[in-house]
């Protein structure tokens, strides 16, 4: 099965990963949001404690199993694998940005609880609320804007 949305949510959450490197006030056509700065995690046990930290939360999915948090090889790439590894390369200081570890944890939430591994809609909800909830409820308005503006919702109708 392919992942046809992938490469369109990599772009709308790489573009929202930028405007959180800076944080501050962004006009969201036509409304002020402020914009937190995100996390930048030190260590794979830096990982650890940010991940248990929002497992504790109502909203954090402590009822899957804990993941497993690993260094990945090389520098490109981050990646989760069933039933629970969250794998990191942490030689780059992007892999361990908060944006990134959540768009891990939010492949292990949704396949435990929807069996769905791909980067469709019901990822794209589940990263959407635990970045509305671990970051700001305006991140979760402007990534779902830019998954749809990346093309990476599906269109109404």
């Amino acid at each position: 099965m392919t992942d046809s949305r992938r490469s369109a949510v990599y772009a709308a959450e790489d573009q929202v990963s930028s405007l959180l490197e800076r944080g501050g006030r962004l006009d969201f056509h036509g409304s002020i949001l402020d914009l937190p700065r995100q996390r930048e995690l030190v260590d794979l046990g830096d990982v650890e404690r940010y991940l248990a930290g929002i497992r504790t939360q109502p909203w954090g999915a402590g009822h899957t199993p804990t993941p497993r948090v690993r260094r990945r090889r090389g520098v490109s790439r981050a990646h989760w694998q069933a039933p629970d590894t969250i794998a990191l390369p942490t030689e780059t200081r992007w892999a361990l940005q908060e944006m990134v570890v959540l768009h891990e944890y939010a492949h292990h939430v949704t396949w435990h609880d929807h069996r769905a591994a791909d980067h469709g809609p019901v990822f794209q909800d589940t990263m959407t609320e635990l970045v509305c909830q671990a970051l700001a409820p305006s991140v979760g308005l402007v990534l779902r804007a830019a998954y749809h503006g990346a093309g990476a919702r599906p269109g109404p109708g």
